[in-house]
Formats: structure tokens, sequence, C-alpha cells
């Protein structure tokens, strides 16, 4: 498979999956953080999760299945893309390759449930610590680098200012640090709840 595999830069706002297009390749993310939107029933797009390195986007593809989500950069990200013939030829003779998808669907779906059940939590204080908390493990580091404040306002429904007085609450108290510009390191306890 490994002559198959392209790696490819992703900018800041590009788009790499349609909700509603059947995918054809398979992407693998590298490096960078994604935007899931879904269309409401209005036709407006609603930010419904983020994704990090690992993730695999356009399994939907080897079920022959449209997208259920688009699928954005809200980082400079790099992924690496593979067919979707060359995993089925695979999957369809190695069942190891074949439990290494199932567990990556199941972490998707876990995804996305740790993000609908963050929408749920009460006061945009715990949900931002706990989306944070989410972003690192994405990243599969303490240190992330941290998304712009209107995209982290899109995915907890909350304005720009919101998000950066509640980050400033956060430095205060000690449960955030800031490494640079771009980059943050939250210190929390092991289930992402700001004591």
């Amino acid at each position: 498979m490994q002559p198959q595999i392209v790696e490819r830069v992703i900018p800041v706002g590009r788009e790499i999956e349609t909700q509603g297009a059947r995918p054809d390749t398979v992407r693998i993310v590298k490096l960078g953080l994604f935007k899931g939107t879904r269309l409401t029933a209005r036709g407006e797009r609603r930010a419904v999760c983020l994704q990090g390195k690992g993730r695999i986007v356009g399994l939907s593809g080897l079920y022959r299945q449209p997208a259920s989500l688009s699928v954005v950069a809200i980082t400079p990200a790099r992924v690496c893309e593979v067919p979707i013939d060359v995993i089925d030829d695979l999957g369809a003779t190695d069942r190891n390759f074949r439990r290494c998808l199932y567990k990556a669907l199941a972490r998707y779906i876990d995804n996305l449930a740790d993000w609908s059940r963050i929408l749920r939590e009460e006061g945009i204080a715990t949900q931002l610590c706990q989306a944070l908390h989410l972003i690192s493990l994405e990243e599969g580091h303490k240190a992330f680098r941290i998304p712009s404040h209107v995209e982290l306002g899109r995915v907890l429904g909350a304005r720009r200012e919101t998000v950066a007085r509640h980050i400033g609450a956060l430095i205060e108290r000690g449960h955030f640090t800031k490494i640079d510009r771009w980059h943050g390191m939250l210190t929390t306890a092991s289930d992402g709840t700001c004591a």
C-alpha cells in the first residue's frame, strides 16, 4: 500500500470532505485540526466536532455511503491519502487491517459522542475546559495548537469574545498556560475538568 499513499499539505479553510458526497479516498490526519460540520434543516452549517492527529476522514466511502459531515481544516494540517480501492483490496484479505479500520470507526463515533456531551455541560467555562482537553487528546500532547477563538466559539455555540474571556480566566486560575501565540497547555484533571 505504501506506494499508493500521498501526503498532502492542507491550508486553513480547505475542505477535505463534503457532507453528502461519497469519498473516493481515505485521509489520515498526520498533523493539524479539522472541524466537522453538518447541515441543519434550514441549510446552515453547524460545527459538531473537532478531529485531529490519527483520525481517519472518509470512512463512509469504504461502505459506499455518502459522508455524514463536511470536514475543513482550522489549523495548518497535513494528511496522508489512500484510494479507497486500495484499502478495499487490503481489507478483503487482511483480517488485522479490517480490525484496525473497525477501531478507527469506533474512535470516530466516540469523538462525536464526546463533543455532543460537551455541548450539554453546564456553562461555557466547563464546556471550554473540556473542549481544550479533547483538543489536547486529538493532538496527542499536553501542549497543542490553539484553534482560533472564532472556531472554538462556533463549536461551542459561543461568541469569540466569550471564548477569549474564559481562556483568560483559565490562565488566571492556572488551568491553562500559553506557550506562545499559537500554542498552549491545559493543566487539568485527567477527566478534563478544571478544578
